[in-house]
């Protein structure tokens, strides 16, 4: 990475138990996944899923922001089975309880697997929490229902197993009277080993601000999310590697993590000096791939209506961090109908609209500008966990573009994990209910892919999707089941249909 600095200051969970009073559910969150168990307890549920596609491959809408969990490959038949647990009493906000959740997904096809997106152990205070293990996040402030994906960490790839401190929802401030809150974590993790990179480990901190009481009609919101790969060893060197010279990227392979190191990782000001351990670009400028985003929004309760907005910023560098990239990231805004007054058809519950540029790059500068989102030269894999980009699903790997597109083009066959990246994105999402109770989603996507920074040259993609789910399929039986069609088309991933179907069943056992 080129020149890089930050400042972030992070309180303990001890501060934020202390200074907060009785838990109450923000509503915005790390996790996309929202706590359904609050009663001592066990939730179980289960899930059968078919999908096929004309052209054999996935469309965008049925394997992006699934965790990892969808394969690439199609046909494809996948169960999964999953428990969650909870002992105590999530009421009582001055007594600690314990929540466990395990989820295990098969993928049956031509390269069948077993996947677990979730295993964890958590013990939780008022709002805060610590937990070991791999759990479901999102982190950035966005839109977790029909976002296009959060810019630095969209929940589209596996989850990277973590030990992490911090509070699970805006914990109010008492000595402001309510009218601050903080929500925040600090973490230690460790990616999943590849061909290319093992042992490569997570650093993640992230601290949001919130500025209003919950019961306010206007509230104002920001934060930053800081996110590195740092330490590992690289057990073959990439080809681009050995045009440097030896201590240049790598010692041998080896990339720094001992405890000096891992000092300069979560306080990256200045430069960590001279040492065997550090390679040059090391000394040079920060230890580790150091990536994030800097998130601000609002929201506004007009009578029976809530409207989000929101903008996060991506940064990579120094350049990143003080604007120099600036349009680039992901741009929304989001209408929610509060009314609890249901139609006997269609009604419209919610409507999204993003747009995500990355053209900016710190411009052409050959020192600070020409940002390469998600690629650093010391880890070839990018920012990329389980063969899935960690970002924003829009960030294309070069490995999953196809052959015919990469052969013979500079710009798609470049030595890169993450080489489409330069795209301006406008994205719409739609929830209503069917019925009552039927719950209806559309997205609609469309691309337009660059060779940057020859913008003139430019490569049009639409990805759609609609899902039809939680159709019951009688009492006795409790199962539900859903439909979801996708079709993508265009110049890079050309004409393809296809279609998910799921039966699933859940409950509590006491």
């Amino acid at each position: 990475m080129k020149n890089y600095s930050i400042i972030v200051g992070f309180a303990l969970s001890s501060f934020f138990l202390f200074f907060t009073r009785v838990p109450s559910f923000g509503q915005f969150h790390n996790r996309p996944i929202y706590d359904t168990v609050t009663r001592r307890g066990v939730l179980y549920r289960a899930e059968i899923v078919g999908l096929a596609s004309t052209n054999g491959n996935t469309p965008f809408w049925l394997r992006s922001n699934q965790f990892g969990t969808i394969p690439w490959d199609s046909p494809t038949g996948i169960g999964s089975v999953g428990l969650t647990a909870l002992l105590g009493d999530a009421s009582q906000a001055r007594k600690p309880y314990f929540k466990a959740g395990i989820e295990l997904v098969g993928n049956l096809n031509q390269n069948s697997r077993l996947v677990l997106p979730e295993a964890y152990a958590s013990i939780r205070l008022g709002h805060g929490e610590l937990y070991i293990g791999r759990r479901k996040e999102i982190n950035g402030l966005t839109d977790t229902l029909l976002t296009s994906g959060s810019v630095a960490w969209s929940g589209n790839a596996l989850p990277i197993t973590q030990i992490r401190l911090g509070t699970r929802d805006f914990a109010p401030l008492k000595f402001t009277k309510d009218v601050l809150a903080v929500n925040a974590f600090f973490s230690h993790g460790w990616f999943a080993n590849s061909d290319s990179m093992q042992q490569v480990m997570l650093h993640a901190k992230s601290v949001f601000l919130r500025i209003g009481k919950p019961n306010w009609k206007f509230r104002l919101y920001g934060g930053i999310n800081h996110f590195v790969q740092w330490g590992g060893y690289l057990p073959v060197l990439p080809a681009y590697m050995h045009y440097f010279p030896g201590g240049t990227l790598t010692q041998n392979g080896h990339l720094a993590s001992s405890w000096k190191a891992y000092k300069a990782v979560v306080w990256p000001i200045g430069r960590p000096g001279g040492d065997d351990q550090f390679t040059t670009i090391d000394t040079l400028n920060q230890v580790g791939n150091h990536l994030g985003s800097i998130d601000f929004a609002m929201d506004i309760q007009v009578r029976q209506s809530n409207i989000y907005a929101y903008y996060q910023h991506l940064y990579e560098d120094g350049s990143g961090l003080k604007f120099q990239n600036f349009p680039d990231g992901l741009w929304g805004i989001r209408w929610k109908n509060l009314s609890t007054t249901s139609g006997r058809g269609f009604q419209l519950k919610q409507l999204t609209f993003e747009f995500l540029t990355s053209l900016n790059r710190s411009g052409n500068d050959p020192i600070y500008g020409g940002d390469d989102y998600f690629f650093n030269a010391q880890y070839p894999d990018g920012w990329v966990n389980k063969s899935s980009v960690i970002g924003t699903p829009i960030f294309t790997r070069t490995a999953d573009i196809p052959a015919t597109v990469r052969n013979g083009n500079d710009w798609f066959s470049r030595n890169r994990p993450v080489n489409n990246n330069a795209v301006q994105t406008v994205h719409m999402g739609l929830y209503a209910l069917a019925a009552q109770k039927i719950p209806l989603v559309l997205l609609v996507t469309a691309n337009k892919y660059h060779e940057w920074p020859m913008i003139d040259k430019n490569y049009n993609q639409l990805y759609t999707s609609l899902e039809v789910n939680n159709i019951a399929l009688g009492r006795p039986t409790g199962l539900k089941a859903g439909i979801r069609l996708a079709y993508d088309t265009g110049d890079i991933f050309t004409s393809n249909l296809g279609v998910m179907v799921m039966i699933r069943k859940e409950g509590m056992i006491r």
